[in-house]
């Protein structure tokens, strides 16, 4: 008498070939949704780094433009750029303007040597040199 062990329907299901391929069909499909979602947040990770260096980047310069409107706004820069720009001056000083000699020397030469050119050559830079 041997017993005939009946099968029960889990375990033909389990060890069906039919269950098998399903089980790995769903293990594919969970396999390639996590790795979409893998490099998704790889590829936003790397776009909040470069966010974050651009930020730092402005904030340097927002820094800096601060700093030189500080300077602008300074009595310091004002007082400059009035003795600079418009020559004004302080009660008690005196402004000295020193022009350099060569200047001088150089208009005295370029008038001695066109006094020297003949009347052609002046009338040549005249016309053409100008």
């Amino acid at each position: 008498m041997v017993k005939e062990k009946r099968k029960s329907f889990f375990q033909i299901l389990f060890y069906s070939s039919f269950f098998s391929i399903i089980l790995i069909l769903i293990l594919v499909l969970v396999l390639v949704s996590f790795s979409k979602t893998f490099i998704q947040e790889r590829g936003i990770r790397g776009q909040i780094i470069a966010l974050e260096n651009e930020i730092r980047k402005i904030e340097g310069e927002r820094t800096k433009l601060f700093e030189a409107l500080d300077y602008l706004k300074s009595d310091f820069y004002k007082e400059k750029e009035a003795r600079e720009k418009l020559g004004l001056q302080k009660k008690g000083e005196k402004t000295i303007v020193i022009l350099p000699p060569e200047k001088e020397e150089v208009k005295k030469e370029k008038e001695e040597k066109e006094e020297d050119l003949p009347i052609f050559k002046k009338w040549w830079q005249y016309l053409f040199r100008k």
